[in-house]
């Protein structure tokens, strides 16, 4: 029984040398396709592992693809390796297999040992023990090493112990509004010099399909194909992402992710989300909603805010704020989806877009539950213990139109917060004042925070 054991294992080692064998010949005849240059500037030459990372076809791989393009200019094509886990024959690898990956390589590729090798490893999560193996290549100095994924895990503040700190990630999002205009050949000009002229018409127009199919780079352009191309994203998401890697039975993650979706741009409990899977006669324990957000959460198919507070505890006791990542998913799930809270998902996500996913700054949401309970403020901007701005959004294209509320609120949590920077985002009203009145389309075509 033991010789035809190890027999099988032997087979089945051998077998996988093949599969590997064949995706990386594969590879060295492979035509690159097409690829947009991203508003994301990755480095080329660094002795620091780079993670990619992102929601599932947000352009993570085409980014990938825009690097080694570059490399090629002067590097030799045989010092560049991309390999993609989620191939069908590199199913169920480990640490073992990326050794005879790399020993494979060497065989196949007229390497230029006197230059370093870049290495594109694409969907690295998935294979079991990989980070170990990273950590010992880098350690030689013989590579640049490239990491991609649809998982939060190799975001460099959780990687920070398993590669000793020697990471730095990207995080890749379907299309920017910026974006969405440069692949839809529509012209971007100074937004300064929009405020006042009817050209800003054609770039409203585009905004309003942007928050319709979203920024999904496959499905911008297809029209009424793209819906059917984003179930088919929750498809994946639900089974691949969620369902096979925490072995969750897909039926209970699609009724829990279609409960998460629509509460869009609202405040998300446990027990509410509990209540639901409990009418549809799922049996789970009370814990268990909070557990699959984490999972969603972890994929980037779904976000979470906290609300503002000094203390831990407190972040804790407050439910938090859910967000999708994509306007275009949530058209999909949602019938009649409010415009007011799909442009607030939409600032959302190009509030991580450029704190580049919470490093270079961190978002909150603020809410009075005292004496003027139902005063909110939709986004606490911080950096460290320091309030640089408070933020709400509305759908609104004039002054008069402007809800109370969102004036009262944020003047209220700026006295409290001490923070002398305030704006409202705005449908198309614009005013400079002690709170800036800002359109959406405006704020979304500036580069930077101000």
């Amino acid at each position: 029984m033991g010789i035809l054991y190890n027999l099988c294992i032997d087979v089945l080692i051998m077998h996988r040398k093949d599969d590997l064998r064949q995706v990386i010949s594969e590879w060295f005849l492979q035509e690159l396709p097409d690829t947009i240059e991203r508003d994301i500037s990755i480095p080329l030459d660094t002795s620091i592992i780079v993670s990619i990372i992102g929601p599932r076809r947000a352009g993570k791989t085409f980014t990938m693809y825009t690097i080694i393009k570059k490399l090629r200019e002067h590097i030799p094509m045989g010092n560049i390796l991309y390999i993609n886990f989620e191939h069908e024959k590199l199913r169920n690898l480990d640490a073992n297999d990326l050794g005879d990956m790399l020993a494979i390589y060497y065989e196949v590729s007229k390497v230029n040992r006197k230059e370093k090798i870049y290495l594109f490893l694409d969907e690295i999560h998935v294979v079991s023990g990989w980070s170990n193996w990273v950590n010992r290549i880098s350690e030689t100095k013989e590579f640049h090493i490239y990491l991609s994924g649809s998982s939060s895990k190799l975001l460099s503040r959780e990687l920070s112990t398993r590669l000793r700190g020697r990471s730095i990630d990207f995080t890749v999002f379907p299309y920017s509004f910026r974006e969405f205009l440069r692949v839809t050949e529509v012209l971007i000009q100074d937004p300064n010099l929009l405020i006042h002229s009817e050209k800003r018409g054609t770039i409203m127009g585009a905004l309003e399909e942007y928050i319709k199919i979203g920024g999904y780079p496959e499905v911008v352009g297809l029209k009424d194909l793209g819906s059917k191309l984003l179930r088919s994203y929750i498809d994946t998401i639900i089974i691949k992402d969620v369902g096979e890697r925490f072995r969750i039975e897909p039926s209970i993650l699609a009724a829990f992710f279609d409960y998460a979706i629509s509460t869009y741009s609202k405040y998300f409990t446990g027990s509410k989300a509990y209540n639901y899977l409990k009418t549809l006669n799922y049996r789970v324990s009370r814990e268990f909603p909070l557990e699959l957000m984490e999972h969603f959460t972890e994929v980037f198919a779904l976000f979470q805010t906290e609300i503002f507070s000094f203390s831990a505890k407190s972040k804790k006791q407050y439910p938090r704020k859910i967000y999708v990542a994509d306007t275009g998913i949530i058209q999909t799930k949602v019938r009649n989806a409010e415009i007011g809270r799909l442009i607030e998902n939409l600032v959302f996500i190009e509030l991580c877009r450029r704190s580049e996913y919470f490093t270079k700054f961190q978002v909150y949401y603020w809410k009075e539950y005292g004496k003027a309970a139902g005063k909110e403020v939709d986004f606490v901007i911080m950096e460290g213990s320091k309030v640089l701005e408070l933020m709400n959004v509305t759908y609104a294209s004039s002054g008069e139109t402007v809800p109370a509320r969102e004036i009262s609120g944020i003047l209220l949590a700026a006295k409290e917060l001490k923070c002398t920077k305030k704006r409202i985002i705005t449908w198309d009203y614009f005013e400079n004042g002690d709170i800036e009145f800002t359109p959406l389309w405006k704020w979304l075509l500036e580069t930077e925070m101000g």
